[in-house]
């Protein structure tokens, strides 16, 4: 388990139509990573960025680029991902059934992979891919849908993730209602990297980055 506290915005919150001055500013105050949503509206019901727009936003930043696929078939879109510059894959267990080879995938052009386990999958379901990830991301909300709530159920969902990788160089990250006070419960819990949308852009982002960073006890890197 990795003790190293990271915030990864979620661009899926952003405005589009302000995107890049607002990439400035998460610039400024040193987020750690970039989350971004690929969605194809079929594992899940939205859609958002492809391989072009992740092209696009790595033009233009030196952040990492945390890539989530919320996609059915995975190993489709993993090459024009990579290709695009995405840093960091995840990939839903529940969305192949080619999890070894989308891992593989990943690692082998040297990026760093991850599974997803959305609310109602199981912890077990990771305990055989543990030498091929870095990263497990728990999604604290149902994944791609509208207008949730944190899940208070995933908390401990979030411990029993840090007691099976004790010993192990591997992320936790958490995703969905990560404001001051949730990430708090999941840092608690054993996560160490904290996707926040809506909190972070619908207000002042400056304010809410330091807010965030303050609630982990992250020392303000400005």
């Amino acid at each position: 388990m990795n003790n190293n506290m990271k915030i990864s915005p979620s661009l899926f919150a952003a405005d589009i139509f302000d995107l890049k001055s607002q990439i400035e500013i998460l610039e400024r105050n040193k987020v750690d990573l970039l989350h971004i949503d690929v969605m194809d509206g079929n594992f899940v019901s939205r859609m958002a960025f492809g391989a072009e727009h992740i092209q696009m936003i790595k033009k233009h930043t030196e952040i990492p680029l945390d890539v989530h696929l919320m996609v059915k078939h995975p190993e489709r879109h993993i090459s024009d991902i990579l290709e695009a510059g995405a840093d960091i894959i995840t990939v839903h267990q529940e969305s192949t059934t080619c999890l070894y080879h989308c891992l593989e995938m990943i690692r082998k052009k040297g990026r760093m992979a991850g599974v997803v386990l959305s609310p109602a999958t199981s912890v077990q379901n990771i305990k055989y891919v543990l030498s091929l990830i870095d990263m497990v991301l728990i999604m604290t909300v149902n994944p791609g849908e509208k207008n949730q709530v944190f899940l208070f159920d995933m908390i401990n969902k979030i411990k029993e993730v840090s007691e099976l990788l004790e010993n192990k160089n591997i992320d936790i990250e958490v995703d969905g209602s990560i404001d001051d006070k949730t990430a708090i419960l999941c840092q608690s819990a054993g996560a160490n990297i904290f996707v926040s949308g809506g909190y972070i852009f619908n207000n002042d982002i400056e304010q809410q980055i330091i807010k965030l960073q303050h609630a982990l006890k992250i020392k303000n890197k400005i």
